[in-house]
């Protein structure tokens, strides 16, 4: 087992580690510069340490982000929440995006038709889902990177790879690579993979491999264990992802590899994408913190208040109590803004989450008085996501 890194690798601020260089793809990911395009949750096949959640797994659903989009605003949706992060190109990943091969082509057009040709989209795929007549909609669609996620142990479909080449030179003219998270006790099989690969594509990405909510038992049953209680990291993955760069970099010293991080992924990459879209879409009123949620104050109606099951109360309200509760929300705004003599700029209405925001100084300063009018004042940290989903919720 190596237990140094060599002096060609590097690790980067990101707090990763490479030799040679990054992928394209990569190098906006790590800025947070990447939407993230989940296709669908649709895959054919079933890998122990898949970390989809429940409501994504094997479900048909679609997100750009953490916005879900839905039937024909989808496109102006996806569009809209790549201007509101600031993205300069994005990622497309499932489940499959193969499994839905006209939905994915349909969406990479339209970011390229909105953004241009530097707009730059990569996509992960399984070798199973490789035709011939899908890489040639890719290419057609503007695809600027492919990245293969080979079975470790059944090397039965890593001929597919060939698809992409006609007498040993590659077919397409997008990017090829290869990306696998790093699984301690699988080093012989990585190993078998990385000499079948690494000659033929572009790059190779190794990724730590994290426990989640969903691949928890498997991984436990596997004895496989985090490796501290602050990291969602599993022990020895790390240390095998090392071993097998020196390994790929010795013997492939011209090749281009990089091993991703938990921390780079949560840490960084996420933390950068809510700072940008913080910045982008902030009230006037909003205070942005360092790890990217946004403060603010916030009136709820008594019948409103935040408690246990909140968001699917918001989300099943009949549009015409929709309506109602919207109409009552202004007519609440205008009156506080005649009476009290608070700027018009100052109290907003948030149409998602049906409550008025504003200034946690207002909100603090009025507290007595906006509880005497049956009214719930409290300061919100939130994500700066479509959700909005809450960190904190303090009442007054």
């Amino acid at each position: 087992m190596f237990t140094q890194i060599s002096e060609t690798m590097e690790q980067t601020k990101y707090y990763s580690w490479k030799y040679n260089d990054l992928a394209k793809g990569c190098r906006q990911c790590v800025l947070g510069r990447k939407l993230v395009v989940f296709v669908t949750g649709i895959c054919p096949k079933n890998c122990f340490y898949c970390p989809l959640s429940e409501q994504k797994k094997n479900t048909d659903v679609i997100y750009a982000n953490e916005r879900q989009l839905i039937d024909e605003n989808e496109i102006n949706a996806l569009i809209e929440e790549s201007k509101a992060c600031k993205a300069k190109g994005a990622g497309f990943t499932g489940g499959d995006p193969l499994s839905r091969i006209d939905r994915t082509c349909r969406y990479i057009k339209a970011l390229k038709k909105e953004f241009g040709k530097k707009y730059h989209i990569h996509l992960y795929t399984i070798l199973e889902s490789l035709r011939p007549e899908r890489l040639k909609m890719l290419e057609e669609a503007g695809l600027d990177e492919l990245r293969v996620h080979p079975d470790f142990t059944i090397d039965t479909h890593w001929k597919n790879i060939n698809l992409l080449f006609d007498k040993g030179k590659r077919k397409y003219v997008f990017d090829l690579g290869v990306e696998i998270p790093s699984i301690p006790g699988y080093d012989v099989q990585t190993i078998k993979l990385i000499d079948y690969f690494i000659p033929k594509i572009d790059f190779l990405n190794l990724n730590e491999l994290e426990i989640s909510d969903t691949n928890s038992c498997e991984l436990v049953d596997r004895d496989f264990h985090t490796k501290d209680k602050l990291s969602y990291g599993v022990k020895g993955s790390q240390e095998l992802a090392l071993k097998l760069m020196k390994y790929a970099e010795t013997k492939y010293p011209q090749s281009n590899v990089h091993y991703c991080t938990c921390k780079l992924k949560d840490g960084v990459q996420l933390r950068q994408r809510l700072k940008l879209r913080a910045e982008n879409t902030k009230k006037i009123f909003d205070i942005v913190t360092e790890d990217g949620t946004i403060v603010r104050g916030a009136i709820y109606l008594h019948n409103l208040q935040p408690s246990f099951g909140y968001k699917t109360i918001i989300t099943n309200i009949l549009p015409t109590e929709r309506e109602h509760i919207l109409k009552e929300l202004h007519e609440i705004r205008s009156k506080l803004v005649k009476e009290l003599s608070i700027p018009n700029n100052m109290l907003d209405i948030d149409d998602k989450k049906l409550r008025i925001i504003t200034n946690i100084g207002i909100v603090k300063k009025l507290a007595k008085h906006l509880k005497s009018l049956n009214l719930i004042p409290a300061i919100v940290e939130q994500y700066p996501t479509w959700d909005q989903m809450e960190v904190d919720v303090e009442f007054l």
